[in-house]
């Protein structure tokens, strides 16, 4: 007769490890269940302060004040990020923070008016890198106007991705970094056309245009600065100066007879 083979027997200590394992990880399962319960529910972790950078204590955001008495581990960073930079397009480098265990702390920094641009029947402020600040305050200094651009659909907080907007901005830099050019205004261009920019320059209430191009924009306006500081012009008969050429160009207004 054929001898029966044994039944095979688990052995002890491989029973007991496994044993103690699944204990163990029920163990860490039922921890971290009752300490993220214990985190949403504590009110040691209710939001009670709002706190802002310094540059921003100027201003007053609704959306934050909201958040006082929810918990913080429930504040939505990313969605309330999303709703500042909407209304407040203002403000770059924004960011939201939670600061544990009862804070929220908000930086940023807020953009400085530098021009206008005009398009769409509509005027809009942008800041020196071209981002859409909104519509011009009441009480803000006049900007220089940048006109000619196409139509486009750019909203506030947006950047205005056109190369003709950055040409402008260039030209109003090196205008204003020009230290021979006292009392003139620089108030609007045209940058339709590069090879034919138009700039509006005003002073003590008078105003001609400039006629410069894109290509030796440096340049040109260096002489700029050469013709008006060297004395002999007459502004109030001055119509226009183009600056395209080997010489200054000057137009003359005409006179009433």
């Amino acid at each position: 007769m054929a001898r029966k083979k044994p039944n095979p027997s688990l052995n002890p200590d491989l029973v007991r490890s496994v044993g103690l394992a699944c204990i163990l990880l029920l163990a860490i399962a039922l921890f971290i269940l009752g300490s993220a319960s214990f985190l949403r529910s504590s009110p040691l972790f209710v939001v009670r302060d709002i706190s802002m950078a310094d540059s921003l204590q100027q201003l007053e955001i609704p959306e934050l004040l909201k958040l006082r008495g929810q918990n913080i581990f429930y504040v939505d960073l990313a969605k309330i990020e999303s709703r500042i930079r909407q209304k407040y397009p203002q403000l770059s480098n924004l960011h939201v923070m939670r600061r544990f265990p009862d804070q929220i702390f908000v930086m940023a920094t807020q953009r400085e008016p530098f021009a206008a641009v005009a398009f769409d029947n509509r005027i809009c402020v942008i800041d020196r890198n071209g981002f859409m600040m909104g519509p011009p305050l009441k009480d803000q200094p006049p900007l220089a106007v940048i006109r000619g651009l196409k139509s486009q659909r750019v909203a506030p907080g947006d950047q205005v991705s056109d190369e003709n907007v950055r040409l402008a901005i260039e030209i109003i830099t090196l205008f204003h970094q020009d230290g021979r050019l006292p009392g003139f205004v620089l108030s609007s261009l045209h940058v339709n056309d590069p090879t034919r920019i138009t700039c509006d320059i005003q002073k003590d209430g008078l105003e001609f245009q400039v006629i410069i191009d894109k290509e030796h924009r440096v340049q040109r306006l260096k002489t700029l600065s050469d013709v008006l500081t060297r004395g002999g012009l007459d502004l109030l008969q001055i119509k226009y100066m183009d600056l395209r050429f080997g010489e200054p160009v000057i137009g003359q207004k005409k006179v009433k007879k």
